[in-house]
């Protein structure tokens, strides 16, 4: 479900970003650019949703520990360094801003996918049994 949910609202962001963009302002710049944004970001919306629905089940087994490293790895610690460095670049400026957040969320699925086939978190339990 998620997942053709996320694939709808690409979709929609690619193809029509400017049109959204218009709708908040009549600036050619921020149309533009928001246009371009939307395109980027839009285009990757399916990671961020696998992202966020291993790191649900993972939460909901009650492993909270290990993803939360995950999400500050690979949302501060990828994500922070790799804008820096691609908006320096002076071919990619501004919009390696925008490319850092997919390869954040890149970087989360493949340490989520990872964590998640190793079965740690199927030894956690949120609530224990009391022994009889």
């Amino acid at each position: 479900m998620t997942t053709v949910f996320s694939l709808i609202i690409s979709m929609v962001t690619v193809l029509f970003g400017k049109f959204l963009m218009r709708m908040f302002t009549d600036d050619q710049v921020v149309i533009e650019m928001g246009g371009d944004y939307l395109r980027i970001i839009g285009s990757f919306y399916i990671l961020f949703s696998v992202m966020f629905v291993i790191n649900g089940v993972l939460r909901g087994a009650g492993d909270t520990l290990i993803p939360m490293f995950i999400s500050l790895f690979s949302l501060w610690i990828i994500r922070i360094p790799v804008a820096w460095v691609l908006a320096n670049n002076p071919a990619i400026g501004v919009h390696g801003i925008w490319w850092s957040i997919p390869i954040g969320w890149l970087s989360g699925v493949i340490l989520y996918s990872v964590y998640y086939r190793m079965g740690y978190w199927k030894k956690k339990a949120i609530v224990r049994r009391q022994a009889e």
